[in-house]
C-alpha cells in the first residue's frame, strides 16, 4: 500500500483520465480529473467519508493507470471511450447501452429508404461534428443535395418501439419506402401493399418521379430535425402554386399531406411561441436504478420524448449520474441543441458547455433552471422519470414473484433441497452423425440468461450416430471447462435439464459420477408425451402439464433445440456453400465471401438474377452469367 501511495503522490497535476484496477488487472472504475494527483488522493486517501460502493471498490483496488491529456475536454472524451471499451463494474451504466438504435436514410441510394442501424458506422462518427455544425440545410438546393449525399442518421432512440413509431409516421406522412429493393431505374416492380395503403410513393413502380421522391426525402429530414413549421409553410406554398396553375389534383395531394402534418403537430405540446432548440433532462432514482426523461423541443414544440434507464445508481450523487448520461448521450447523438436544461447541479457543467459548444460549432448552454417555464418543464421531466421507475419496480416485483412460485413448484416436484436458481438445458443436433453439435442454454431465476449460452462442436463422437455418447461428451467438456476455472462455464448449475427421457438422464448421471460432481440435479423432458424423468425413478414426475414449472421446462427445451439447430444448419450451410462455390469457374475466395455476405445463402444466390449477381462488388457480368448457369444446372 505504501508503494501505491507513492505512485499517487507522483501522479501529475495535469488533466486526464485514471483507470483503477484490481490485483488481476480487471478495470474497476474509470474517471477524469482536472488535476489527476488530487483526484487520486481522494480515492486512495482516508476512507472515512467514502460511500458504501466506494468502500467496496477500494477494498479491491490494487493499482491504477493514468493518461494525461492536453485539455479537460479531451479527458472527457477519453473517459467516455475508456468506459465504453472496458465496461468497468463500478461506473454508472446505461442499461442495454449497446442496443440503442438509430434511423438511417440511405441517401447514397438513388431512391433512399428508411432502415434501422444498431450503431453509427465509423465514417458516420467521423462526420458527426460536421453534420452537427451544419444545423440543418440552407435554402440552396445544390447545397442541400450535396449534404444529403452523405447519408443521414437520427437518434439514438431509447427503444425500438419509439423508433418504429417514427418510421411508421414518416411513411404515412411522406411515403418514404422501407423495402430492401435495389432501385436503379432499370427494372420496375408491381406496387406493394404499402403503396395501396398510401404509406409509400412506390418509386419502384414508377408511381413518382425522382424529383418528387427526393422532395419527400427532404421533408422527412426536416421533420426528423424538428422543423415541422417549415414543412407546413412549404406545403402551403406548393398547394397555393398548384391551385393557381389549375393543377387541382396536385394541389389536393399537397392539401392532404398538409392536413396529416398538422394533425401530428396538434398532438405535440406547444411549449413556447419562440423557435427554441433545446433538450430538457429530468432524473429520478430508485434503489439501484435511475431514469432520465428527455424532452426534445424544436422550434418551440415538444417533438419527442425518450426515457433512458441507468444501472448501478446505488449511493451515487444525483449530479454524477446525470453528468454521466449527458456525456454518453451527446457523444452518440446526431443533434446537439442550443440549450440543455437539467434537473441537477452538475459539477462539470462548465466542461460540458465547452465540449458541447465545440461539438455543435456554436455556443451551448447547460443550465439548471431555478424558476419560470423552464423550471416547470424540468419538474415535468422528473415526474415522468419517476413514473417510469414506478412501473419498472412493479413489473420487476411481479416477475420475481412469478419466478419464485415457478421455481418452488419445480423444487417440490423434483425433490430438490433448494430452488434451482440456475438451470442449464442441453440438446444435440446431428444428421447421421455428421456436423454434430450440442447446445447449452441457461436460465437464471426462470429467465433467459443469453450471455451464458454455449455451443459445442462434437470432436470425439463426430461421425458416430450415437446421441448418448455425444451428450456425454458435451457434459464432460462443460464440466471440464469449469474445473479448469474457465469463467465462461461458471458457476455450475443447480439443475441440468436434458432433452430426452430415462436413457439420456442416465447417461448424464454417469458422467457426473465419473467426474465426482455432486449437488447438481438432473432431469429429462421426453419429447413424445412431454414427460419429466429424474434419476432413480422409472415413472415420470408428477408435474402438472401446462403449469408454471412444466411450461418453464418446455420453454428451455425448445430454446436449446432452436440454439442447437441454428448452429447445425449454419455448419451445414457453410460446408455446402464452400463445396459448391469452390467448383464454379471464376469464383475465388474474395468473390465467394462477398456473394455469401450479400445473399446470405446458396438459396439466396439461386433466386438472384444475373444482373443482381453482377452488381456485387468484384463481380463481372460474365462471372455472374457463369454462376447463374451453374446454379441453375445444380
Amino acid at each position: 500500500m505504501s508503494d501505491l501511495r507513492e505512485k499517487v503522490n507522483a501522479a501529475p497535476l495535469a488533466p486526464g483520465c485514471y483507470v483503477i484496477r484490481d490485483k488481476e488487472g480487471t478495470v474497476l472504475y474509470v474517471g477524469k480529473a482536472r488535476a489527476l494527483r488530487r483526484r487520486l488522493q481522494t480515492w486512495f486517501g482516508s476512507r472515512e467519508k467514502h460511500s458504501p460502493w466506494v468502500e467496496t471498490m477500494m477494498s479491491r483496488a490494487a493499482d491504477f493507470d493514468v493518461v494525461v491529456t492536453d485539455t479537460e475536454v479531451e479527458s472527457l472524451i477519453l473517459e467516455a471511450n475508456l468506459i465504453k471499451e472496458h465496461r468497468p463494474r463500478f461506473n454508472v451504466k446505461l442499461a442495454d447501452d449497446k442496443s440503442y438504435p438509430y434511423l438511417k436514410l440511405t441517401l447514397e441510394e438513388e431512391f433512399p429508404r428508411l432502415m434501422v442501424v444498431r450503431a453509427l458506422p465509423k465514417e458516420a462518427k467521423q462526420s458527426l461534428k460536421q453534420v452537427r455544425s451544419e444545423r440543418g440545410f440552407s435554402d440552396s438546393h445544390h447545397r442541400e443535395v450535396h449534404f444529403l449525399s452523405k447519408g443521414r442518421y437520427f437518434g439514438p432512440y431509447a427503444s425500438a418501439k419509439s423508433m418504429r413509431r417514427t418510421m411508421r409516421l414518416l411513411s404515412q406522412l411522406f411515403g418514404i419506402r422501407q423495402c430492401r429493393r435495389k432501385l436503379d431505374g432499370t427494372k420496375k416492380y408491381a406496387p406493394c401493399l404499402n403503396y395501396h395503403m398510401q404509406r409509400c410513393l412506390a418509386p419502384c413502380a414508377g408511381q413518382c418521379t425522382k424529383e418528387e421522391y427526393w422532395e419527400a426525402v427532404g421533408q422527412a429530414i426536416k421533420f426528423l430535425e424538428g422543423r415541422q413549421q417549415q414543412i407546413v409553410a412549404e406545403l402551403e406554398a406548393e398547394m397555393t402554386r398548384a391551385a393557381q396553375e389549375m393543377e387541382f389534383e396536385r394541389a389536393a395531394r399537397y392539401r392532404d399531406k398538409l392536413r396529416a402534418v398538422r394533425r401530428v403537430l396538434e398532438e405535440q405540446k406547444v411549449t413556447s411561441n419562440q423557435a427554441r432548440d433545446e433538450d430538457v433532462l429530468g432524473l429520478a432514482v430508485a434503489d439501484d436504478r435511475a431514469c432520465v426523461q428527455a424532452f426534445q423541443i424544436r422550434q418551440g414544440q415538444m417533438v419527442g420524448q425518450e426515457q433512458f434507464m441507468l444501472e448501478r445508481a446505488t449511493d451515487r450523487d444525483r449530479g454524477e449520474i446525470l453528468e454521466y448520461f449527458v456525456e454518453r448521450h451527446y457523444a452518440e447523438a446526431t443533434h446537439i441543441p442550443k440549450a440543455v436544461y437539467v434537473s441537477e447541479s452538475l459539477e462539470g457543467a462548465d466542461l460540458l458547455r465547452e465540449w458541447l459548444s465545440r461539438e455543435r460549432g456554436s455556443a451551448v448552454k447547460v443550465v439548471r433552471p431555478q424558476r419560470g417555464e423552464k423550471r416547470r418543464l424540468v419538474e415535468l421531466a422528473v415526474k415522468n422519470a419517476g413514473m417510469v421507475l414506478e412501473r419498472v419496480a412493479q413489473s420487476r416485483h411481479e416477475r420475481e414473484r412469478i419466478a419464485d412460485l415457478t421455481l418452488s413448484e419445480l423444487q417440490e416436484a423434483l425433490g430438490m433441497e433448494r430452488q434451482p436458481r440456475r438451470i442449464e438445458c442441453y440438446d444435440i443436433s446431428t444428421l447421421s452423425g455428421r456436423e454434430s453439435v450440442g447446445s447449452m442454454v441457461v436460465f437464471v431465476d426462470a429467465a433467459q440468461f443469453n450471455s451464458g449460452y454455449r455451443r459445442f462442436r462434437m470432436k470425439l463422437t463426430e461421425g458416430k450416430a450415437d446421441d448418448f455418447a455425444m451428450l456425454q461428451e458435451m457434459i464432460a467438456r462443460r464440466l471440464g471447462k469449469a474445473r479448469q476455472g474457465d469463467e465462461k462455464f461458471l458457476p455450475l448449475p443447480d439443475l441440468m435439464l436434458i432433452d430426452g427421457g430415462k436413457g439420456q438422464v442416465s447417461s448424464v448421471v454417469a458422467v457426473l459420477e465419473e467426474m465426482g460432481v455432486q449437488d447438481i440435479a438432473v432431469a429429462g423432458l421426453a419429447k413424445q408425451f412431454e414427460e419429466v424423468y429424474v434419476p432413480g425413478r422409472s415413472a415420470p414426475v408428477a408435474l402438472a402439464e401446462g403449469g408454471r414449472a412444466h411450461n418453464l421446462l418446455r420453454r428451455m427445451r425448445d430454446e436449446a433445440h432452436r440454439f442447437a439447430q441454428g448452429y447445425h444448419h449454419k455448419l451445414r450451410e457453410k460446408k455446402t456453400s464452400k463445396s459448391l462455390l469452390d467448383e464454379v469457374p471464376g469464383i475465388g475466395p474474395t468473390r465467394k465471401r462477398r456473394l455469401l455476405q450479400h445473399f446470405k445463402s446458396i438459396e439466396g444466390l439461386k433466386q438472384a438474377s444475373a444482373e443482381e449477381l453482377a452488381a456485387v462488388p468484384g463481380m463481372t457480368r460474365q462471372a455472374a452469367q457463369d454462376l447463374k448457369e451453374y446454379l441453375g444446372s445444380g
